[in-house]
């Protein structure tokens, strides 16, 4: 009942802020397509930088009337006699005198021209065109695109016979002729219909809203994107018909040609990201919405970023509120604490948050492929003593408008804060703990939902060790303030961190181990030129051409099976694999071998470590066959190609089959090479014998009995062919003319 007293009285705050949080937003999101660019992180974070902003010059507006800076109250007197009780009536009123004074303000023309100025501001701080720029350039650069519709196919095809010629269409491969047919089924994809918006012509807009946001983005852009697109388009045809029809095609004609198609292609494509972004506010369905207008290409998920980040501050700050209101045994807090305490509370943690996935991510990228490193104990203590000058400052300014507000001395906040000082410890602990988490979350070979699971018993434990170190310190008094029983406070402090604590920590290592897996994976692509991922998932077998399933659904591409995660997540884990050597005979090579579903591919992946030769270490991607009950292991790597194919994985017992890759017994001359080799789960807490194994080391007698189980009932090779002497020499002295001109065109990256 108390409670909702005080947020009565406390009403002629609470309107004014709620309305102008109304304005804000709709101004914010003026035009429409500002939300268009940007994702739900970054549009709130620009929203919440311009909320401030108008808060702020609201506050400045009722310390003008509270000090009566703005004498209103010398125009109330001319009208009538009021008394000071009247006057401090009409003082309570301030905060709605002052928001309507912002909001009508507002229809001047030099106070508009500063409103935008500031929504322009926030928008560049918050990068929410950075966002659309970046998936335009990624969809025009590295994802490939193909008609779905045969409406759109046969229009192309006849757009181009036309105008062109038969000689300029092409819808496959990466000819000059299919960048030109890519571009014009880009163009009409989207720019083309716009003057006829139909079901039949957008099939990437079904419903009433994503037909309307077309509209919507075609309009606004009118002047600006769509026509550049329009005029590029017309000029592109006409390079094109140029090109096409010469007899002699000089590099003048094809460098004028590639410049339009890259111009079309990039204009278009920042089109189709602006609304993508619009009509869908998860990752996920923007994916599935790309599938469906043919971009096939991978588009990876970004490392933990702003997302990941405001919903950290977002669940820190909610429950901090309701353990506040609903905690055990805690008094009825006013609208200034619950305000203002959270807040602070959130932000710290964000920074402190901020600060451990930082120096997580340059100690993961620092100490890749080491077992065990040593941690970053230093810059983690460096990034910890930032986020505490960090919270002390947010300690003392957020306390500081209220006491402004309600003529309080500056000596009273900077009391306040030395009383809740030791509350920066709990920040201080936040970075240490998630640091340490984070950047060991990556030796561990379990799912994300287990590395989550830990993080929040870890980061628990932290924060109610930081929780029981800041209760100690707190005096009874202060105490006595939050608490109605003081002497149980710091026993509830204890439960309400590490409670908090959990749910950041499972927060947290979640989306970072996540994060961390694609961040490998892009990481992968960019060093292995083409990218082994991309170059698997957009080689078809053959025979089938079907495109892929969505991306970052539980259900793997065709090419790769079909398979669904849940069918394969016992398969999950760590195997060492063992086989015998090619050069050296009775010589055993082991490694592991760690298998995990990837979420940005929708498949499973594996990746070895433990060589001895690490040089050789691969990695790359599973393929299950539903109608035989064998593995494939494929590694594609700049045109070379590695394949184990073993039998269904199993929680027990071992996996067998064989192994084809290439051996370099004599230097730089390879050989295509098979042998048996074994899978065979590694058990908690075994430490299976890796590297190049001999006869008499431990281990051995167990991985040779295992591999002469293979042939024959899980490979086969065949006998070789009698072969009589005079062939036997002449074939010697085939092997004897290699060159070392021939030598050297053979592949140098071994597998």
């Amino acid at each position: 009942m108390m409670m909702i007293q005080q947020v009565v009285q406390s009403s002629e705050w609470i309107i004014p802020a709620l309305v102008l949080a109304l304005v804000a937003w709709h101004r914010f999101n003026t035009p429409p397509t500002n939300r268009s660019g940007t994702t739900f992180a970054l549009f709130y974070l620009g929203l919440v930088c311009y909320y401030f902003l108008i808060v702020s010059l609201w506050v400045l507006v009722i310390v003008f009337l509270s000090q009566s800076t703005i004498r209103l109250d010398r125009v109330i007197q001319r009208f009538t006699e009021i008394n000071p009780e009247t006057k401090a009536e009409f003082a309570q009123y301030n905060p709605l005198i002052a928001a309507l004074f912002i909001v009508v303000a507002s229809q001047f023309r030099q106070v508009l021209d500063i409103d935008t100025e500031a929504r322009s501001f926030c928008i560049r701080l918050a990068g929410i065109p950075l966002e659309a720029d970046r998936l335009a350039l990624e969809l025009a650069k590295s994802a490939d695109f193909e008609p779905q519709s045969e409406e759109l196919r046969s229009h192309v095809t006849e757009v181009i016979c036309q105008n062109i010629g038969p000689q300029a269409l092409s819808f496959s491969g990466d000819t000059i002729e299919a960048r030109f047919t890519r571009a014009v089924a880009l163009y009409w994809l989207f720019v083309g219909p716009k003057n006829n918006v139909r079901k039949e012509l957008l099939p990437f807009a079904r419903n009433s809203y994503s037909r309307s946001a077309y509209v919507r983005i075609m309009e606004l852009d009118e002047t600006t994107t769509v026509a550049r697109a329009e005029s590029r388009y017309e000029e592109m045809i006409n390079a094109g018909l140029a090109y096409f029809t010469s007899p002699d095609r000089s590099k003048h004609l094809s460098d004028a040609l590639n410049k339009n198609i890259t111009e079309v292609s990039n204009l278009v494509c920042s089109l189709i990201a602006r609304f993508v972004l619009y009509c869908d506010r998860t990752r996920i369905g923007r994916r599935q919405r790309l599938l469906s207008m043919g971009f096939t290409g991978n588009h990876p998920l970004a490392r933990f970023g702003l997302d990941q980040w405001a919903t950290t501050i977002l669940v820190a700050m909610g429950l901090s509120i309701g353990l506040m209101i609903f905690g055990p045994g805690v008094r009825s807090p006013s609208v200034a604490v619950i305000l203002t305490v959270p807040l602070t509370f959130a932000l710290s943690i964000g920074f402190a948050v901020s600060g451990a996935v930082l120096v997580a991510q340059r100690f993961i990228e620092r100490v890749q492929g080491e077992r065990l490193p040593y941690p970053p104990i230093a810059e983690l203590v460096l990034a910890g003593l930032a986020v505490a000058g960090l919270s002390v400052a947010l300690r003392i300014a957020i306390p500081l408008i209220p006491a402004l507000i309600q003529d309080a001395s500056l000596q009273d906040v900077i009391k306040q804060f030395v009383e809740r000082s030791p509350g920066i410890i709990v920040p201080f602990v936040c970075t240490i703990s998630l640091g340490l988490l984070c950047s060991y979350a990556d030796f561990l070979s379990r799912s994300w939902f287990v590395v989550a699971l830990v993080g929040a018993l870890g980061n628990a434990l932290a924060f109610m060790a930081g929780g029981g170190f800041v209760g100690w310190l707190l005096e009874p008094d202060l105490l006595a303030q939050f608490y109605v029983h003081p002497e149980q406070a710091r026993k509830l402090i204890v439960i309400n961190t590490g409670i908090t604590g959990a749910l950041i920590g499972f927060i947290v290592l979640a989306a970072f181990r996540r994060s961390e897996r694609v961040r490998k994976d892009v990481n992968a692509q960019v060093a292995g030129g083409a990218g082994i991922a991309m170059l698997e998932k957009h080689a078809p077998a053959a025979g089938n051409l079907e495109a892929p399933g969505p991306l970052g659904t539980e259900v793997a591409p065709l090419d790769f099976g079909g398979y669904t995660r849940s069918s394969v997540q016992e398969m999950e884990g760590r195997y060492v694999c063992f086989r015998p050597g090619f050069t050296s005979p009775g010589l055993i090579t082991a490694y592991l071998l760690i298998l995990r579903w990837d979420e940005s591919e929708s498949c499973l992946v594996f990746e070895e470590q433990g060589r001895a030769d690490a040089a050789h270490t691969q990695k790359g991607h599973v393929y299950i066959p539903g109608e035989v009950e064998y593995v494939n292991f494929v590694t594609l790597e700049k045109g070379c190609i590695r394949v184990i194919i073993v039998s269904r994985l199993e929680k027990e017992g071992s996996s067998r089959g064989l192994i084809l890759t290439l051996s370099n017994p004599a230097g730089s001359v390879y050989t295509p090479a098979s042998a048996p080799v074994v899978l065979r789960r590694v058990k908690e807490g075994e430490i299976p014998q890796l590297g190049f194994i001999r006869p008499g080391l431990p281990g051995y007698d167990g991985y040779r009995d295992e591999l002469e189980t293979v042939v024959p009932a899980f490979g086969l090779f065949a006998p070789p062919l009698q072969v009589d002497a005079k062939r036997k020499v002449r074939t010697s002295r085939q092997r004897k003319r290699h060159t070392p001109d021939q030598i050297g065109r053979l592949p140098t990256n071994p597998i």
